[in-house]
């Protein structure tokens, strides 16, 4: 099984799958194809705005039991981190973790089950746009081409195979003020767009908690001012301002909530230009949810321990499933420095991966 992880992985490595550059998301989808070319799959391929992306079943379904989940694209790195190499138990490269490790094993799984003659009623997506947001990925295979599941696996997140089972929303959005320029000497003939921000954000931010907050997981909302622009002189009063905040927030908040009081607070300011950039909905799966009971007893079963619950800051495709009210849960095999210069992941628990995948399709 190593030898046939490290093959995939070292292929799949090599292909620059970054949003630069659309010739390798076309490249990293036909080796999936080929890759699986010729067993008893039903295999759909789909593309919105360059971005293609794969959906694997089975059986003629929309909605298999079961949908593991995996994005090939990548961020961006130096060239030599497209070669990989292999240091005792680990690989490095870009996207050995983050999640071409995952999707290794995910090819490997429905492989194999093809290649023993099984048809369990699960599904593999296989989207390219992960890091630029998923509008055209899973976003748009669940709302616009209608597939589903009662349950979605996604091996992006929970390190050493911690089960994250709940994670934040998020909310992107960008404000645009708007003012009135004038000489830096004779400020009052004009009107400061930046002051508008500026005095928004400073009151704005007074609803969320502020560190140290007295909460060690800190499952709170969060507002995070990202990037702040305006004005081409210093001796110049500027007539237009840009903020982009990146809000996570938990429940009872939702991104429409959340989005339409922001919209609200800023017009207090005279901020009417609010553009929404990326949303997504809290994922909060049951511990008692029967997939998740099931795969936390094959996860324990095979790593002779118990796994952990736990949450998750940070977003994942996991969003869209929950907007559609499809319980998630993401976990990870052993590895390091996702989207920095030595990122790796360790062969062994790549092997664990595959096993505890085939051992729950196996008892579904």
């Amino acid at each position: 099984m190593r030898e046939e992880i490290v093959k995939l992985l070292t292929d799949l490595i090599k292909i620059k799958s970054l949003d630069r550059n659309p010739q390798g998301l076309q490249e990293i989808v036909r080796y999936c194809l080929n890759f699986l070319e010729g067993l008893p799959l039903k295999i759909q391929r789909y593309e919105k705005s360059g971005k293609p992306s794969l959906v694997i079943t089975f059986e003629d379904t929309k909605r298999p039991k079961v949908f593991f989940v995996g994005h090939l694209d990548v961020v961006d790195a130096e060239e030599d981190q497209f070669q990989p190499k292999i240091e005792g138990d680990r690989l490095y490269g870009r996207g050995a973790l983050d999640m071409k490790g995952p999707d290794a094993v995910m090819l490997l799984l429905f492989r194999k089950l093809a290649e023993e003659g099984l048809k369990p009623d699960i599904g593999l997506m296989l989207t390219t746009d992960e890091e630029v947001g998923s509008d055209n990925g899973v976003r748009y295979l669940l709302f616009e081409e209608g597939w589903s599941s009662d349950f979605a696996l996604i091996p992006d997140g929970g390190e050493n195979f911690k089960l994250i089972i709940a994670e934040k929303g998020v909310l992107h959005v960008k404000l645009t003020a708007r003012g009135k320029a004038a000489h830096g000497s004779r400020v009052w003939e004009g009107v400061n767009a930046l002051d508008a921000l500026i005095n928004f954000y400073n009151d704005f931010k007074k609803e969320f908690p502020q560190e140290p907050c007295g909460d060690p997981e800190h499952w709170h909302n969060t507002i995070n001012l990202g990037r702040f622009e305006g004005g081409n002189s210093v001796n110049r009063v500027a007539d237009k301002g840009e903020m982009h905040l990146d809000i996570r927030f938990v429940e009872p908040w939702t991104s429409d909530k959340m989005f339409n009081h922001l919209k609200e607070k800023a017009s207090t300011y005279g901020i009417e230009e609010v553009e929404l950039i990326s949303r997504g909905e809290v994922m909060n799966t049951s511990p008692d949810e029967p997939h998740i009971l099931k795969f936390r007893k094959v996860a324990s079963e095979v790593l002779g321990r118990g796994v952990e619950l736990a949450k998750e800051h940070g977003a994942t495709d996991g969003r869209f499933f929950a907007e559609r009210d499809i319980p998630v849960a993401i976990t990870y095999p052993i590895g390091a420095n996702i989207h920095g210069r030595n990122e790796w992941v360790d062969l062994n628990s790549l092997e664990t991966l595959y096993r505890i995948m085939y051992t729950f399709v196996r008892e579904l």
